[in-house]
């Protein structure tokens, strides 16, 4: 295959089209197009579904709230109990923690 200098077209794909309009003036069938797609993509695309399908679910679940874990935290935050140095310093490592910071 050469490559025309001027256009920097293959000369290979030129010789194509025009065996394809021959084909369409004699009259005869032309393959038609088909494409293959990978297993890979294949499993990409269910993966997204079923990613799209999980976000869904847990967007429309109700978050795990155990109230009367809640009322006892107030009633303790009310009292005094959660201010103790041991438990401010416990608080601030569990908090880092939660955003990804080494203390």
């Amino acid at each position: 295959m050469t490559i025309n200098p001027i256009t920097g077209t293959p000369d290979i794909q030129k010789t194509e089209s025009r065996n394809v309009v021959a084909k369409q003036i004699e009259g005869k069938a032309i393959p038609k197009d088909r494409i293959e797609i990978s297993s890979r993509a294949k499993e990409t695309q269910q993966l997204r579904l079923y990613a799209g399908e999980m976000a869904k679910r847990i967007a429309n679940t109700p978050p795990d709230t155990r109230m009367e874990l809640v009322a006892q935290a107030a009633i303790k935050l009310k009292t005094g109990d959660y201010n103790q140095p041991n438990v401010t310093r416990e608080i601030a490592r569990r908090f880092s923690m939660m955003m990804g910071l080494e203390v």
